[in-house]
């Protein structure tokens, strides 16, 4: 299957948006993993469209030596399972290639939580009135909030019109049911992602369960999807990649599971 790279380097938005958009004194709108830096504007240097060079570092083999034999696909597809249905958050990088239709977000970057309720918060490429917006986002209360500038948000309403990110860790719906939804798994060899040593787990899931995680693909029989989990530890799923037919599909890297992530209304 072909790679997809991550699309998101967030460094250049940081500064000038935490500075004045903060929903609140005691509810921090910036990603718990974003940079520092503090340009004067946001450009479009702030959320990269996918390109060859991807900022997920990636190699074909891990430390592992390639002789050692690899884990059962269905075991450690279900250990991860389990890993992930416990998460109360983890940080998302989402990239998108080809088009799919009604999905307006090609690009994203940012924490997840769903404690106390589901949310999320950071950076994105959207599309806006034809040409594409570099923002800040709070997906709160099912609802979708951006940010061009210090100090004004912007409800653009219900978030599943764009893609709501926030509903990935649902246990029933999310990332834990697409691991279990796998047919034919078969490990397909070791990688090395973001310092992280996995194995690379490649089959088909249902329509249905490739839906609840991207909604917008265009899924009508069995989808192509390839997860990269860690070998050893926790098993967390490190990587996943969703192929829609030959050029359209979306790829998500996790990091920083279980990490706190706080998410507050903004005020519009």
């Amino acid at each position: 299957m072909r790679r997809l790279s991550a699309a998101l380097t967030v460094a250049g938005a940081a500064a000038v948006l935490v500075a004045g958009c903060s929903p609140t004194p005691s509810h921090s709108v910036l990603s718990s993993s974003a940079a520092s830096t503090s340009p004067a504007t946001v450009s479009s240097t702030a959320v990269a469209a996918p390109t060859s060079s991807s900022p997920t570092s990636t190699s074909p083999t891990s430390s592992k030596k390639s002789s050692e034999p690899l884990p059962d696909a269905a075991a450690i597809l279900k250990e991860s399972g389990s890993a992930t249905a416990e998460l109360d958050s983890v940080h998302l990088t989402m990239s998108v290639t080809g088009n799919i239709e009604n999905l307006p977000i090609t690009a994203l970057d940012g924490g997840v939580t769903q404690v106390p309720d589901s949310a999320a918060k950071g950076y994105a490429k959207i599309a806006y009135r034809g040409a594409p917006a570099y923002v800040e986002f709070v997906m709160f209360g099912g609802d979708l909030y951006v940010s061009q500038s210090p100090r004004r948000w912007v409800d653009y309403g219900p978030a599943d019109n764009f893609y709501d990110a926030a509903k990935i860790l649902s246990p029933d719906t999310g990332l834990a049911d697409l691991l279990t939804d796998f047919v034919d798994p078969e490990v397909s060899g070791r990688e090395t992602i973001d310092g992280e040593q996995t194995v690379r787990v490649t089959g088909e899931v249902s329509a249905a369960a490739a839906k609840k995680i991207v909604p917008q693909l265009k899924a009508s029989k069995r989808t192509l999807c390839t997860v990269w989990i860690q070998e050893t530890g926790a098993h967390q799923l490190v990587q996943l990649e969703l192929a829609s037919g030959a050029d359209d599909a979306v790829q998500m890297t996790f990091s920083n599971w279980n990490q706190p992530v706080i998410v507050g209304k903004p005020r519009v």
